[in-house]
């Protein structure tokens, strides 16, 4: 949280945003990063407890919204409930895909990351469209990208599911952040966009453990360049440019193969597919964003919902347990900090979300 903290405190001091070398992200964040400044200079503890509060708040809000709509039951605050219409505490079907992303969790809270505010922002885009309330749908999501981009991922998404409404209010709204954004700064606007995309975008590759997106494992896996304390597992040698060719063009098949998915199965119930398939397209964030710390992960959580309630009588629920206990038994209170710092070089995190993110392709779209 600091980090957004002293983005806006730089904005609002008229300071050169990007002196701070924490900012990553486009000149828009630090603008609506102002009011989390002048909080902080009201109460520095105070803020921060209102933060996780939120926090916490909008991680039940996203499970509760998820049964209700998938499964149309209520999530409950307590600990059992005899009405077979609720889901309490101790219900296996919140307490399980909770005590499963757990490891998640804790890290999101403990680095009060603004991660699980952009899911639930984009989910209440997807109900506002639902709903054929485009306008606000579109100009909450244009808000979250210009702050951190990687929801951008739905415009592509937006345009196949034939959304046009909400895709052109999306474009408009980040016309309009542009907007704020050049009468804010200035002059100077222009190269901020340019110097946020040279530093965080053209060479912003962090080939490094605490990074666990899929550009910087292959760059690990295919560059000579360590993730973690000197140690290499490279299979070649190839440059930084030739892995991120390499990674863009594993990425572009993955999206091929989830676009056949959707599109055969595109004559299902629509409002049911378009809710499923975009929580979809937004578990593949922390994979396909160029950064992503631990705590981006928690854009898989209401994909495990809908895949641990769909798998849970069958043999193959095995297939969600076994990588969701791989990232959760590789944190440091099991392995200690080494160990669990190698297994994140290795990609055991990246590439058990990825699974998490194909497999719910397949289960929760695919009819045939």
């Amino acid at each position: 949280m600091g980090r957004y903290i002293e983005a806006g405190k730089l904005a609002w001091q008229g300071d050169y945003i990007y002196s701070a070398h924490r900012n990553t992200w486009p000149p828009f964040m630090s603008i609506a990063s102002i009011p989390l400044h002048w909080l902080n200079e009201v109460s520095f503890v105070g803020i921060r407890l209102v933060w996780l509060l939120s926090m916490l708040a909008t991680y039940w809000l996203i499970f509760k919204w998820t049964i209700s709509f998938f499964i149309t039951k209520e999530l409950v605050f307590r600990l059992s409930t005899q009405n077979k219409n609720e889901i309490s505490l101790t219900n296996p079907l919140f307490l399980l895909p909770f005590l499963l992303t757990l490891r998640i969790f804790i890290e999101k809270i403990s680095n009060l990351q603004v991660n699980v505010s952009i899911l639930a922002v984009c989910i209440l885009s997807l109900i506002l469209t639902l709903k054929q309330k485009h306008f606000w749908a579109g100009i909450l999501l244009a808000l979250v990208i210009s702050t951190k981009v990687y929801p951008i991922i739905l415009i592509p998404f937006l345009l196949f599911k034939r959304e046009f409404r909400t895709t052109l209010w999306t474009i408009i709204g980040l016309g309009l952040t542009h907007v704020a954004v050049l009468f804010y700064f200035g002059d100077g606007s222009t190269a901020l966009y340019q110097q946020w995309y040279t530093k965080q975008v053209a060479d912003g590759l962090q080939c490094i453990h605490y990074n666990q997106s899929l550009w910087s494992f292959f760059c690990g896996l295919f560059s000579d360049t360590s993730r973690f304390d000197g140690w290499y597992f490279n299979m070649a040698s190839l440059t930084i440019s030739q892995t991120k060719i390499l990674t863009l063009s594993v990425i572009g098949s993955i999206g091929l193969w989830v676009s056949y998915i959707f599109y055969k199965n595109r004559d299902q119930e629509q409002v049911q597919v378009l809710a499923i398939q975009w929580l979809i397209v937004l578990s593949f964030i922390p994979v396909f964003s160029p950064l992503a710390w631990k705590c981006y992960f928690v854009f898989i959580a209401p994909i495990v919902i809908l895949l641990y309630n769909k798998l849970k009588s069958t043999s193959n629920k095995w297939l969600l347990y076994i990588p969701l206990f791989i990232i959760t038994f590789t944190s440091e209170i099991f392995l200690g900090n080494t160990l669990s710092d190698v297994t994140e070089s290795l990609g055991f995190i990246t590439l058990s979300s990825l699974f998490i993110s194909l497999l719910a392709t397949y289960k929760l779209t695919n009819t045939s």
